[in-house]
Order: C-alpha cells, then structure tokens, then sequence
C-alpha cells in the first residue's frame, strides 16, 4: 500500500519578515501623510490591533517618534510626531527575492489583470537584478510558458479594486451585473465579500449572500458592474479559506464525501505524479493499477475530471457517483456511434 504524501510548504514568510514588511509599508503609509486608524492598519494587514500598537512601538525604538490624540495618547489614528525624519529606509531585496519576483511575473498568463503594470515593473526587477547577480536575469531568459483554456482579466481591474476596497473595509457591494452561464439575463444582488481566491486559473470572489444568508462564491470575470455601499458587514465565521481549501474539489464548496477511482496501469503514474487533493490517498493494485481515494465536494467538477480520463478511470464510489458516470458514457458513446 502506498500513501499519498504531501511535501508542500505552508507558503509563508517567517513570521519576523512579516513584521518587517508590515512595520515598513506602516511608516510608508504615515510618511505620506494619511491618518488610519489602528483598526483600518489591523484590517488591511489581517491582523489584531494589539501587533499593530507593537509595530508602532517599533517604529519609535528605531527613532520615528508617533503621536497620537491631542492628549498625547497613540490613539485611534496615529501620526509622525512633528519633526520626524520624512525619509523611508530602503528596502533591500535579495537575489532569491529578486529572482522569486521575475519567476513570479514570467507565470502570469497574458490575460490577467495588471498586465501593464507587469510589463513595466519586469525592467526594474532585472535593473534591481543586475547589480546583484544574474539568477533573476537568467530566469527571464530561461522561463516561459502557456495556459489554455484561460480567462480574459484583462479589464477587470477596477472591479478587482473595487472587492479589495471591499474586502479590506468590510463595505457591503451591489453587483449591478452579473452575467451567469445558466441564466439568459443578468442579475444584480448585494454581496459581502470576504476574500478574492485564485483557483484553477479562475478569480472567484468568496463572502455572504446577505439576501439569502448563505455563502456565495461568484466567478469576478461575470461581474460586469458593481458598486460599494455605505453600509458595513460583519466577516462571517462561515467562510472559513482553509475549511474552503480541504473541503472543495474545485471551485463549488458542497458537503464533502469519499471519492474512490481507479485508473488503468498506462495511466498509473500520470496519477502518482500529482496532487489532486490534499486528502488524496494511493493504492497499488494488482497489474500495475492504482486506487486513488480523497474525500470533497463539488460533484460537477469531480464526474468532470472523471471524465476526462475516458475509459482509463473506474469510480468505485459513491455509487451514485458511479451511475451517472455511466450513464453519461453510455450516452457519449451513442452520439459517436451516429
């Protein structure tokens, strides 16, 4: 029996570098001369307002002196003392960073928003590369790559603003818009978003359907147009990302159940070779076969990736899973027998 292993970092920097970061965009923030309140600072950078009071206590110790209310408090808004250095100290990258940022850069497809905007911070990288070493050059001229079957982000851009505006003010949306596959007019609705999510090439907006008190997860491609109340909502608990992520196939986030496959011997080790799932588990079986069990939902997109595998793949359950896979090859099968 073989297990299904997982070997992927958590993805995230350590957690002195976050403070790093957050204490320097901080400063930057106070420098140019806006006025957030502690909890405006807690909410852009998701965190408690206790470490934000922290950053701002480092900021004095290394000489940027913070005031706060007339009564000298570091209050709800706070500001450079009068007579602070207005200079920023700059930030340094290291030839990993640099190189991380060109092979971030070269992945975006030539659809997705921003597009310019990379296009343009590509020659500051190489120059920034150029005097540190020639890894993050050599990546420019080493990587590339494609996509099919991509979506067009191109003029998404103030939309997306928009949502992280959104998301970042706990301001509730109205999407005048909204285009559905399964719908021949569009729909507008309120929305309360929560996060933007990148998955499987598609940007998805997760948050709370107020008119309907249940999540809502809506394709940003489909939003036409969308504007931002006056009114506030609470982050629902509910839409929990790491729950979303160990609990959906896809996209569509149902109750998750026990999916059993099994593949043919020619098709073994394309299976082996990636991670279909987190919960994804591996059994040899006798000729070269191998079982692959995960437990999520998302039953459009399970029987589609299914499918794709054409007769090389069998669902031993659930059994309801396994009679519609069935019966929609039996179908495809009379369309080519015409």
């Amino acid at each position: 029996m073989t297990a299904g292993r997982r070997s992927r970092s958590s993805g995230q920097a350590p957690r002195r570098d976050r403070q790093i970061v957050r204490v320097l965009a901080i400063l930057r923030i106070l420098l140019e001369g806006a006025r957030p309140s502690v909890h405006d600072l807690a909410a852009r950078f998701r965190t408690r307002r206790e470490t934000i009071y922290r950053d701002l206590r480092v900021l004095e110790e290394v000489g940027y002196p913070i005031a706060g209310e007339e009564s000298g408090r570091i209050g709800g808004r706070p500001r450079l003392a009068p007579g602070a250095s207005v200079a920023a100290p700059p930030v340094q990258l290291t030839r990993q960073e640099a190189a991380a940022l060109v092979w971030a850069i070269k992945q975006a497809a030539p659809r997705q928003p921003f597009q310019a905007a990379l296009s343009t911070a590509m020659p500051k990288v190489q120059a920034f590369a150029a005097r540190n070493g020639h890894l993050a050059m050599a990546l420019d001229g080493a990587l590339g790559g494609w996509e099919r079957g991509v979506k067009d982000y191109r003029n998404a851009t103030p939309i997306i603003l928009q949502l992280v505006e959104a998301i970042l003010s706990c301001r509730r949306c109205r999407v005048v818009e909204y285009r559905s596959p399964l719908r021949d007019r569009p729909t507008s609705f309120r929305h309360d978003p929560h996060r933007l999510l990148y998955i499987q090439g598609g940007l998805y907006s997760v948050g709370m359907s107020p008119d309907h008190d249940d999540r809502a997860v809506l394709a940003v491609d489909r939003i036409r147009g969308l504007e931002l109340t006056d009114e506030t909502f609470t982050s629902d608990p509910a839409i929990d990302v790491k729950r979303y992520e160990a609990e959906a196939f896809g996209v569509v986030w149902e109750r998750p159940m026990t999916v059993v496959v099994r593949f043919r011997a020619d098709q073994a080790s394309y299976v082996r070779e990636r991670e279909w799932h987190p919960t994804q588990r591996l059994r040899d079986l006798a000729g070269g076969r191998v079982e692959l069990t995960l437990r999520a939902g998302g039953t459009f997109e399970i029987r589609r990736w299914v499918l794709s595998w054409g007769d090389a793949a069998e669902v031993v359950r659930p059994a309801a899973l396994r009679r519609e896979i069935a019966s929609m090859l039996r179908r495809a099968a009379t369309i080519y027998r015409r």
